[in-house]
């Protein structure tokens, strides 16, 4: 009975604590959406772009995360290939920007009991690369807006490559390439700069190269 009055009492706490944090993570999640959307040079292989930017933008609502990079696979669809992975020992599509790494990875936010992705959003931009790549079909039935998810929500990759329907996700980080990436990435203040600017005005006019019409 004492523990299940534990587990209780977690779930209330993190039931409590999802109501402010997905407030601000929604915010956060519409502002990087916008600039990426208007401006990235690398839109879909810009995750840690995202995850760093989300990160300072959280810590502005007074959350701390940090940044974790690693592997991951998203279960998007109902069907055999309907999964989208960025995993060491398979082979994946690698879009322009992938910083030389020589193999797919992601990057996330994570602190003590949450997951933080602000880039899921490019779900179907993803299987469009993917689909381009290897000629096949990816059906896309789950692309929400952004994750954010408790320890507990986070499935083992097993159960996401065998699941029936969409809407699972695995996430394991790596020490080795949290570091590396730490240490070679070079953050852009006019980008954060800009996302500031739209969180505080998020209904304005967000211009970028992205949004000119391609050139005959």
């Amino acid at each position: 009975m004492g523990e299940a009055r534990r587990k209780r009492a977690q779930a209330d706490v993190l039931a409590a604590q999802r109501v402010q944090l997905e407030d601000a993570v929604k915010k956060v999640s519409h502002a990087l959406r916008r600039l990426a959307e208007a401006a990235s040079a690398h839109l879909g292989s810009d995750c840690y772009t995202h995850a760093e930017l989300g990160r300072a933008l959280l810590a502005d609502q007074g959350f701390t995360f940090k940044t974790r990079v690693g592997f991951v696979a998203w279960r998007i669809g109902s069907g055999d290939g309907d999964v989208l992975s960025h995993l060491p020992n398979t082979q994946s599509y690698l879009p322009p920007g992938a910083n030389g790494m020589g193999f797919a990875y992601h990057a996330w936010l994570e602190d003590g009991a949450w997951l933080v992705d602000f880039t899921t959003y490019q779900f179907r931009r993803k299987a469009q690369a993917l689909d381009a790549a290897d000629g096949g079909h990816t059906n896309v039935d789950w692309c929400p807006d952004y994750l954010l998810l408790a320890r507990s929500q986070v499935s083992p990759f097993r159960k996401v490559a065998q699941a029936p329907s969409p809407g699972l996700a695995f996430y394991e980080s790596n020490d080795e390439l949290t570091a590396k990436m730490a240490a070679t990435y070079h953050s852009d203040d006019a980008d954060l700069a800009n996302a500031r600017l739209i969180m505080r005005n998020p209904d304005m006019m967000v211009l970028g190269p992205n949004m000119m019409p391609e050139q005959d």
